[in-house]
């Protein structure tokens, strides 16, 4: 297989020819989409696929656009209505998949490389698997079609471990890969802290402006008591929810941090530590008690494996900060949320009162991606773990806890403290990072559903682009070390 596809890929006619076929069928679509009554559509499709010829060989520029998309625009749709209209992030992870899988596996200098492989493909396979097979079981009960369109974005989203791992293949990739996290984060954070300072009417204005690129036009602005004036203003950048937008950030402020920790990190140390702080004021302010706890977990997490200092200066700090009073309405908010004396939270019990009822009646493989099918039961719940029983059952909350724990077992012996040359520093940063970010993403997860999210699927693409992330660092260091560890 591998020979007949260099050969074909070596054939200047059959290029030629998938070049032509390309351009007629987007003529034969502009054509149709101009005899509809919509000539925005072909012009769309026109600045749409100028770049792809540049794309198309440049899987690593893929992955650094669907990085973007996830961190900037996660919700940005095409502005034209092409039945069910893809988002942005569907169309990046569609390109990533097929240049990583085809145009990625081959070397600058031509010979076929084969596709990389981790010790957690199967089990990610095996997770697909039942995730398909209780998307058609559920299919009896609920068969509407943005049911469809929502499970392809979420396979699509966790299908981001394979087509990451084919690009993740060197240091450089790697590198490359966390300053285009690390910046667009930076973006992100600064952005939610701007439309926050804003007067309140100039930022609905700009966030409504995104509605021609499918973002919501009401309850745009968000707050503590849901409503203006109830409330203080939470942040929410351009992720729609303030709970989402923590989400993102946790995962952003460890992988950030143990850049800034880092012996040789991928931007300098003073911008890193600028968007370290633009990072966690966004998401102090996003008031979501879960992305706080995920990303204390994750502070902890690399301070107790390798900056033992840091952790005890950030007990300290804590401890000062408490003494002295300030944060005092954050703490109370945390308190009150623990408490369960809010009713935010007190709805939250209620939905896991309805999921344990669901995961009570159907166990083995769930309810599905679409209602629950009977008239007192609601599905949605507010916990990635009880999502997964509630959608895939018990065999799927299942596949995914030991997904996670062979991950962290691949990468337990790396984790460590040891001394490492100063060549791959780099590499022992990125696998700490993204241990610390998956690490604060399952503690999120506790009281927050978006990692399993098919309405928030570029929060699932993260956390599934951290797992790759992590082994290829480890298949990498690996390599430069000349150690092995046992698979």
């Amino acid at each position: 297989m591998a020979t007949t596809l260099q050969r074909l890929g070596e054939q200047p006619a059959i290029r030629n020819a998938a070049l032509g076929g390309g351009a007629l069928a987007l003529g034969l679509a502009g054509g149709v989409a101009l005899a509809a009554g919509n000539p925005l559509i072909p012009f769309a499709l026109l600045a749409a696929i100028l770049p792809l010829p540049w794309l198309l060989t440049r899987p690593q520029a893929n992955l650094w656009l669907t990085v973007a998309v996830i961190l900037l625009l996660p919700f940005a749709t095409l502005p034209v209505k092409i039945g069910l209209t893809p988002t942005f992030l569907e169309i990046a992870l569609l390109l990533l998949t097929a240049t990583s899988l085809f145009a990625g596996v081959r070397a600058a200098d031509g010979p076929w490389r084969g596709l990389a492989r981790t010790p957690l493909d199967g089990l990610v396979l095996l997770f697909l698997g039942v995730m398909g097979f209780a998307f058609v079981l559920g299919l009896g009960r609920d068969h509407d079609v943005s049911i469809i369109h929502n499970f392809i974005k979420l396979l699509l989203a966790v299908s981001l471990f394979f087509s990451a791992g084919q690009v993740l293949r060197t240091p450089a990739a790697l590198t490359a890969l966390l300053r285009v996290l690390t910046l667009a984060g930076g973006i992100a954070a600064t952005m939610g802290l701007v439309l926050w300072r804003l007067p309140q009417p100039t930022a609905e204005r700009i966030l409504r402006a995104l509605s021609r690129i499918g973002y919501p036009t009401d309850r745009i602005l968000r707050f503590v008591e849901d409503g203006p004036g109830l409330g203080q203003e939470r942040t929410i950048g351009t992720s729609v929810d303030p709970n989402s937008f923590g989400g993102l950030l946790a995962v952003l402020f460890a992988l950030t941090l143990t850049q800034a920790l880092g012996r040789r990190p991928c931007l300098p140390r003073p911008l890193l530590v600028s968007i370290l702080g633009a990072e966690g004021l966004a998401l102090l302010l996003t008031q979501s008690r879960a992305a706080w706890a995920g990303a204390a977990a994750a502070a902890l997490f690399i301070g107790v494996l390798r900056y033992r200092r840091f952790a005890l200066a950030m007990v300290v700090a804590g401890l000062l900060v408490l003494a002295s009073g300030l944060g005092g309405k954050y703490l109370d908010r945390f308190v009150s949320g623990v408490q369960l004396r809010d009713q935010a939270q007190l709805m939250r019990v209620a939905e896991f009162q309805n999921a344990g009822t669901i995961i009570a009646r159907y166990p083995a493989f769930g309810v599905g991606f679409g209602r629950a099918g009977e008239l007192d039961l609601t599905t949605g719940v507010s916990s990635i773990y009880l999502t997964l029983a509630e959608r895939n059952g018990l065999l799927g909350l299942g596949a995914f806890a030991v997904q996670m724990g062979v991950f962290f077992v691949l990468l337990a012996p790396w984790l460590r403290r040891r001394p490492l040359p100063d060549a791959v520093a780099p590499l022992d940063a990125a696998l700490l990072g993204s241990a610390a970010a998956v690490a604060g993403a399952l503690v999120v997860g506790v009281a927050d559903h978006y990692y399993f999210n098919p309405e928030q699927s570029h929060l699932a693409a993260l956390l599934w682009l951290c797992l790759a992330l992590g082994l290829a660092a480890r298949r990498l260091l690996i390599a430069d070390c000349g150690l092995r560890i046992a698979e």
